[in-house]
C-alpha cells in the first residue's frame, strides 16, 4: 500500500490530468472513452509496484 501512497505523492497532478483529459474527451466524442479510466488504474499500480519499494520510497537505478 505504501507504494501507491508514494507515487500519488509523487505524481498526483500527472493522474489527475489523465482523468480529466479523458472526462473532457468523453463528454465531447462519446463515453465509450471512459473505458480509459479502469486502465489507468491498472498502470498506476504497475508503476507503482515497479518504481516503489515497501516503504513508499522511490528505488534506486539498479
Amino acid at each position: 500500500m505504501e507504494q501507491l501512497k508514494g507515487l500519488w505523492r509523487d505524481t498526483w497532478w500527472l493522474w489527475c490530468l489523465f482523468g480529466v483529459i479523458s472526462v473532457v474527451l468523453a463528454a465531447s466524442t462519446s463515453w465509450v472513452v471512459l473505458v480509459v479510466l479502469p486502465c489507468l488504474s491498472v498502470s498506476f499500480c504497475y508503476f507503482a509496484y515497479i518504481r516503489y519499494d515497501e516503504n513508499g520510497n522511490e528505488k534506486g537505478d539498479y
